[in-house]
């Protein structure tokens, strides 16, 4: 038999050879008891025969599962995601998992689409990032049964675990250490659609300003590197903005501000300082390196599928249903030295 065949043998094909159903096909790949030997090495010979090698499907039909979770994300345009989506790609691969992907863009209404979809994709259990989602629509996804693993709420019951990401912490305690070696002025820029969890940093840094009594300052543009650039070329035209500190969601954009800021004549960190509440490999690529918080979130990803999987098997315990990652805060050219 050529190759070719036997590469798009399927269990279809296989059930068709050996005349039987695609649910004993799967039963033999499973190694159940409840098929006659006679009709085993029936299968077994056409496996054989066709080059059959089992797929999640086949697997699945014994189980009534897919072997398949869903990966729900606001996007996967950012590198911070992408490191995070790998990390549950590659241990979903581990367990023998398929993956299906659903993302929402950052928008309320593909948020609830997505939800929709999520529920009659029949996944066996799902890890949600979306920064668009409530708790409340996660709730309503539960009420389908299906076992979640949510990133950014912190939430925890019978069939559900979460992973809460504090970069407040390291940026607040940061903030601390700014004042209190004279630092004033603070310009926090405030893109457009930047989800819960930015938007729950950007009230706790404006929080913690009026607390000490200090002016923080929203600077607003789109969240393109291209149009923020653009914008802080003019904001730099201001001598009263060419001091002090300026606070970005991420560090491609914090290297947008950077740009900007020396194109415009303003020394880095001498005169600004400039960090990134979120660092990736952009932190690396600029000069100077952007001080910024760190999390390795590969290995968010990688723990947030692992939970999941103890949680379909009914192994996660409540102690284990929450996880908690804080940003380590890494000083790089951006900043002085404290």
């Amino acid at each position: 038999m050529s190759g070719n065949i036997k590469d798009r043998a399927t269990i279809y094909g296989v059930a068709k050879r050996a005349n039987v159903s695609l649910a004993t096909v799967s039963r033999v790949i499973n190694g159940k008891d409840n098929v006659t030997e006679k009709t085993r090495l029936r299968v077994q010979e056409a496996i054989k025969d066709l080059g059959y090698r089992p797929s999640a499907l086949a697997r699945g039909l014994a189980t009534n599962r897919s072997t398949n979770i869903g990966i729900v994300l606001p996007g996967v345009n950012y590198v911070y995601i992408c490191n995070m989506l790998a990390g549950m790609i590659d241990i979903a691969k581990i367990y023998g998992y398929q993956t299906t992907l659903f993302v929402a863009r950052h928008s309320k209404e593909d948020a609830q689409a997505v939800i929709e979809k999520l529920i009659s994709s029949h996944v066996d259990g799902a890890v949600i990032f979306d920064d668009e989602l409530d708790q409340n629509e996660i709730k309503y996804i539960q009420n389908y049964n299906i076992p979640l693993v949510v990133v950014g709420h912190h939430m925890k019951n019978e069939n559900l675990g979460s992973m809460i990401l504090d970069y407040t912490t390291p940026i607040i305690n940061f903030l601390k250490s700014y004042f209190d070696r004279g630092g004033d002025e603070v310009h926090y820029l405030d893109v457009s659609m930047a989800g819960n969890m930015m938007d729950e940093v950007r009230d706790a840094v404006l929080n913690f300003g009026r607390e000490v009594g200090k002016n923080i300052a929203l600077v607003h543009s789109e969240d393109s590197y291209q149009r923020l650039y653009s914008d802080m070329k003019v904001y730099f035209e201001s001598d009263s903005n060419k001091h002090g500190l300026f606070i970005c969601p991420r560090d491609s954009l914090a290297c947008a501000v950077i740009n900007a800021a020396i194109s415009s004549g303003v020394k880095v960190p001498e005169d600004l300082e400039v960090i990134s509440i979120v660092g990736t490999k952009y932190s690396y690529i600029v000069r100077p390196q952007v001080s910024s918080c760190d999390i390795d979130l590969f290995e968010v990803g990688s723990i947030a599928v692992r939970m999941l999987t103890k949680l379909l098997k009914g192994e996660l315990d409540d102690k284990n249903k929450v996880f908690n990652f804080t940003a380590k805060f890494v000083t790089r050219g951006s900043t002085k030295k404290n």
